[in-house]
């Protein structure tokens, strides 16, 4: 009986020397990378590429914050570009009318998409699967009827923001490291998330959620929590896109192609896994600016639905799944 056993033990060994190698590796290169991004923002002129990285850095924050519900809550959720909207045209209004630090408009963009989370979240979050997608769908829709016919937000006209008094350069440096600090908090909140009861719980909902009501979690809080939080999130960078942009109207700002992306990025990078976006952000924009110079928009569509569906079908887990090894599925629609 021992020589059989020794094998599986060594096995055993060699998984646990993986995956401390593995959590080791994880510091050291992220410590690395964060501080090559933060050289390159001091001394890089090139206006194009600080855009570029700042866009990618807002959608790995729209990642994380779909992550909590969608990827350790199992709930598929279309409507994030609903809370990066509302947050948007919080501090587009704000600032268009009152004298407010953007600081104190970013604020209030992130307590006014968390507030429309609970009014939202209460009653849709007692859906499940696909009735919980369309919901959000709809819900998306609606805000942006809201916006196009609401006096305040002055229609399709939209509203235009104040110049901020710095040169090109100093602008895009300035939304860049916003971005990039956005980026880093939000990842470290989900990596706690992640290791933390409220996970768990999170976790136990995905995969099984009646089991977990029988266990005793409050599966209708801990959704709602987490709901709220991801919005709250995607708020504050609504918020601080609207200056970084200048001009906000209802078709782009909640746009449905936001959320498609977010659901894209989290689902090819691995949804459930704290660094699921920050491998499908970039990527997918990579992918992108390479489709749009390529071929016509529609055919880039067409091209993103065949790389959902090729993950779905190979990788269910995303890139972070696949390396894992970990089998089954992360979410349900």
């Amino acid at each position: 009986m021992r020589p059989a056993l020794e094998p599986a033990g060594a096995l055993g060994r060699l998984g646990q020397d993986l995956v401390r190698l593995r959590r080791r590796v994880w510091a050291p290169v992220g410590a690395l990378v964060l501080a090559g991004l933060v050289a390159l923002g001091l001394v890089s002129d090139d206006l194009a590429l600080l855009d570029s990285l700042g866009v990618i850095f807002m959608y790995v924050v729209l990642t994380q914050a779909w992550n909590v519900l969608g990827g350790y809550g199992g709930y598929m959720n279309f409507g994030m570009a609903a809370f990066f909207g509302v947050g948007a045209y919080t501090t587009a209004v704000i600032g268009h009318s009152w004298p407010v630090s953007p600081v104190l408009a970013t604020a209030a963009a992130g307590l006014a998409s968390g507030l429309f989370a609970l009014v939202v979240g209460i009653p849709t979050l007692r859906l499940r699967g696909a009735y919980f997608a369309i919901a959000t769908l709809i819900v998306t829709f609606a805000v942006e009827l809201v916006a196009l016919n609401a006096p305040f937000t002055q229609g399709s006209l939209g509203i235009y923001l104040k110049v901020l008094p710095l040169s090109p350069l100093q602008t895009e440096q300035l939304f860049y490291f916003v971005f990039l600090g956005l980026m880093l908090a939000a990842t470290v909140i989900v990596f706690l998330i992640e290791r933390s009861h409220f996970g768990w719980a999170l976790v136990a909902v995905r995969e099984d959620e009646n089991a977990a009501e029988v266990l005793g979690v409050r599966t209708t809080r801990v959704k709602i929590l987490a709901l709220l939080l991801g919005a709250v999130m995607a708020g504050i960078v609504g918020g601080i896109y609207s200056y970084r942009v200048l001009y906000i109207e209802p078709a782009g700002t909640f746009a449905i192609d936001t959320s498609l992306n977010v659901v894209l990025m989290a689902v090819l990078g691995g949804a459930g896994f704290w660094q699921g976006p920050l491998i499908g952000a970039p990527v997918v924009m990579a992918v992108g600016d390479v489709l749009r110079v390529a071929v016509a928009s529609e055919v880039n569509r067409l091209i993103f639905g065949a790389i959902l569906v090729a993950v779905a079908l190979f990788a269910p887990n995303g890139v972070m799944g696949f390396l894992r090894g970990v089998r089954g599925r992360r979410f349900t629609i």
